[in-house]
């Protein structure tokens, strides 16, 4: 396959940013945790050889203009209080002031501007910009020359049809893994009716996955999106040159659907097809993704099924809700005792802060030739994204109940939809179905509850998510990028 540059190919229209709950919440998440701020600016926006996977539900560019401007504000402070610690100390000194009162001065002064850091930052921006009925996510602070540059790279990121992934699962960035289905159809079995046994039809698997997306098209649920979508380990990118042209930049996030079309028909072993079947829920906080993928193998056709669900943001970030418009005696009385108690702890931190933040470049500059260094030595370099922004804001539980029923709503709706689909293709170019029909009820049927009379099975699967007959499951409940959590569970407002 030949390289193809970035003005060949050819991209899909840029659809409108999505303003969000939860684009609201995470850019709140910059002002209510630093650290957040900082892993979006460094792993993110300024990262240059790994992949970005797509935020799901969220607009990115806003989340990430916010990170600057936290950072800059943070900095801002350290760089005042700086100047009170290794100023205004020996200035109270030279005033005739004694170690002790110096000490006090300095200390009150610092308190006086976190106090007012933290009422900027909760009133001018919190309440200013990221309340509810405030928010326009086309008002992100502007960034410098150089990071608007980066942010809008990051657009394509956002549209990418192939996903490089890093570690063992390639849904990155889609949240906990609920489980899924495969099993495989003889589609040299053919189907019997009053005419007698019918002769199968051959098809090839586009046509099937053509089928499954008009039906998915017929559902006319809004924000449901289904595209095709190539998958493929950050380890095995390098010399694959149609999505890493240049080996000491980030891998491609759009190629030619023409070559997505030529691994639709024959996947290899480190370059997979799926259908990815998406819906954005509860204005972003519930984000859930069915991942199909069908190939035929001599006379079968096998089926695969993978779920995920994104849950809402953290608590945390919903702090921004509680922040009231205008400043009242209490809030102000809160936080100035707030302000004293991290004023000493930031102004003794706030040298080094300064320090880390004026030789921030070149840390980075070092950083990035010993990254060519490594690529340069090593054959496997991972280029694979490990999360993403909004995987890395996520809760482990629900913030509703009514987002747990929703959840348990689409999920079985858009499967019943997809298994009636397959089972019309096949039905239409007459193959046996029965077995096909039996697994459907099995997975449909999943948590059912009878009460009284009499019970008669075969196969029997009682409790949630279990399965009866010649199943397959596959998926152990983990999040892309961590150990395997417990399922969502609801949680208080």
């Amino acid at each position: 396959m030949s390289a193809m540059t970035t003005s060949d190919r050819p991209l899909p229209p840029v659809p409108p940013r999505p303003a969000t709950e939860a684009t609201r919440y995470l850019c709140a998440a910059a002002y209510l945790e630093q650290k957040f701020a900082d892993r979006v600016v460094e792993r993110v926006l300024r990262e240059r050889h790994r992949a970005v996977a797509p935020s799901y539900g969220v607009d990115l560019h806003a989340v990430v203009r916010h990170c600057i401007a936290a950072r800059r504000r943070k900095f801002v402070r350290a760089l005042v209080l700086s100047i009170v610690l290794l100023v205004g100390g020996p200035l109270f000194l030279w005033l005739g002031a004694s170690p002790l009162g110096a000490l006090l001065r300095v200390v009150v002064i610092a308190w006086g501007v976190v106090f007012v850091g933290r009422i900027l930052d909760r009133y001018e921006v919190l309440a200013g910009t990221l309340l509810r009925d405030r928010f326009d996510v086309r008002s992100a602070p502007r960034a410098s020359a150089r990071d608007e540059r980066l942010i809008g790279e990051l657009e394509r990121h956002q549209l990418a049809n192939v996903t490089v992934y890093s570690g063992f699962s390639p849904f990155v960035g889609c949240g906990w893994d609920q489980g899924g289905w495969s099993f495989v159809v003889d589609v040299r079995k053919g189907k019997e009716d009053l005419t007698g046994k019918r002769h199968p039809r051959p098809f090839r698997v586009e046509e099937l996955y053509a089928s499954l997306l008009d039906t998915v098209r017929s559902l006319r649920i809004e924000r449901l999106r289904a595209d095709d979508r190539l998958f493929m380990n950050g380890r095995d990118v390098r010399g694959a040159t149609w999505v890493l042209p240049d080996e000491f930049a980030r891998p491609l996030p759009w190629v030619d659907p023409a070559v997505v079309h030529r691994y639709v028909e024959a996947p290899t072993h480190r370059v997979r097809h799926y259908l990815a079947i998406q819906l954005v829920e509860w204005e972003g906080e519930l984000v859930l993704s069915l991942f199909l993928r069908f190939n035929q193998v001599g006379g079968t056709l096998f089926c695969e099924g993978s779920y995920f669900l994104l849950p809402p943001v953290k608590d945390k970030y919903h702090e921004v809700d509680d922040v009231s418009a205008y400043p009242d005696a209490r809030a102000l009385l809160d936080q100035m005792a707030r302000g004293a108690v991290t004023a000493p702890f930031l102004l003794v931190a706030a040298p080094f802060l300064v320090i880390e933040r004026l030789f921030a470049r070149w840390r980075a500059w070092l950083e990035r030739r010993a990254t060519r260094r490594l690529i340069r030595s090593r054959p496997m370099f991972d280029y694979g994204a490990a999360t993403t922004v909004r995987q890395e804001g996520m809760s482990a539980s629900y913030s509703h109940y009514f987002q747990k029923l929703d959840e348990l709503m689409y999920f079985k709706l858009i499967q019943k939809q997809i298994f009636e689909s397959i089972v019309t293709f096949l039905d239409a170019r007459g193959i046996d179905t029965s077995e096909l029909k039996e697994r459907q009820g099995a997975v449909l049927n999943n948590g059912v509850i009878i009460t009284g009379g009499e019970i008669k099975a075969q196969n029997l699967a009682v409790g949630a998510r279990a399965r009866a007959g010649q199943f397959l499951k596959t998926g152990s409940g983990t999040a892309q990028g961590g150990q395997p959590p417990p399922p969502p569970t609801p949680r208080s407002n």
